[in-house]
């Protein structure tokens, strides 16, 4: 068995592990522009992870893959609106680690790749997906390796295959079915400035 994929936290105070699988692609990788994406980033002051065209590389698998070894204490929560997706941060050093759903019954987790030592063991990038109409991406990035509508399958094949596998009983990041950390709605003034 190859050894867990390391996902730190800047200050190294967090330490996730992915369960990897014996070769890649370790998961859904993708390049995410939607506003919210950007908006996550810009909530924490952390511009600096967003690559080309405000986009963020995240690595999407089942959530029983996942698991924290390290500094459970400082990880923190946020939602963009008050049913939105749940974003994972650290509050030591405001690092992001990825997304769910805004409750344990999705069985999936989006890691934000910026953590991850190597990432490009982790397979290459399928698509470039929610890509806004007012903000084009410009000419010369990197290639894909598939299409949008094959990282959306490949997305139903990871909840579908959690719901079967009893996955999202066993969310690390909703233990007992409940939040590690409840997570902080954004004020309206944050959310303006994030999205602007």
């Amino acid at each position: 068995m190859p050894d867990p994929i390391t996902l730190t936290c800047d200050c190294g105070k967090v330490k996730l592990a992915i369960t990897a699988r014996p070769a890649p692609p370790q998961g859904n990788r993708v390049i995410c522009h939607c506003n919210s994406c950007r908006a996550f980033a810009r909530v924490l002051g952390r511009d600096d992870i967003l690559g080309p065209a405000d986009g963020t590389d995240i690595i999407q698998f089942r959530c029983d893959r996942l698991s924290i070894t390290q500094g459970k204490e400082h990880i923190a929560a946020l939602r963009l609106s008050p049913n939105g997706l749940a974003r994972w941060y650290t509050a030591c050093c405001n690092t992001p680690l990825g997304n769910t759903g805004p409750g344990p019954r999705y069985p999936f987790f989006g890691a934000i790749t910026h953590g991850i030592a190597n990432p490009d063991a982790l397979g290459p990038v399928k698509a470039r997906v929610n890509v806004p109409k007012e903000r084009p991406l410009p000419e010369g990035l990197p290639p894909t390796s598939g299409s949008t509508f094959g990282v959306f399958l490949s997305i139903g094949r990871i909840m579908f295959g959690g719901w079967l596998k009893g996955a999202h009983k066993r969310h690390p990041l909703f233990p007992g079915g409940a939040p590690l950390a409840e997570p902080r709605v954004i004020s309206l003034e944050e959310k303006a400035k994030a999205y602007a």
